[in-house]
């Protein structure tokens, strides 16, 4: 995405200086940092079960109700493991940002 930056000069007030940039490194930048705070979240800060259950459900596409089914607990057991860890990685990016 361009940007357009516009500022008045110090020298001739009334004219304007405009400098394009460009803003996708930035972004590029940040998104790679948000995706290495979330894998060293998901790696250091969330319990086996809550790992295994947000990889399962969010990284590949899996139903909670099939993961319930491998694992052998309750369907409302998944959904507590996911909720928890959804919560610990709010605050955890919160912190870093």
């Amino acid at each position: 995405m361009r940007h357009k930056l516009v500022s008045i000069t110090e020298k001739n007030s009334p004219m304007l200086y405009t400098e394009d940039f460009d803003t996708a490194e930035t972004n590029d930048n940040k998104i790679a940092e948000m995706k290495r705070l979330l894998y060293d979240a998901i790696s250091d800060g969330l319990t086996p079960m809550q790992k295994y259950c947000i990889t399962e459900y969010y990284l590949n596409g899996r139903q909670m109700k099939s993961i319930a089914a491998e694992l052998r607990v309750n369907p409302s057991t998944i959904t507590r493991h996911i909720q928890r860890a959804e919560n610990r990685l709010r605050k955890i990016t919160k912190y870093y940002n």
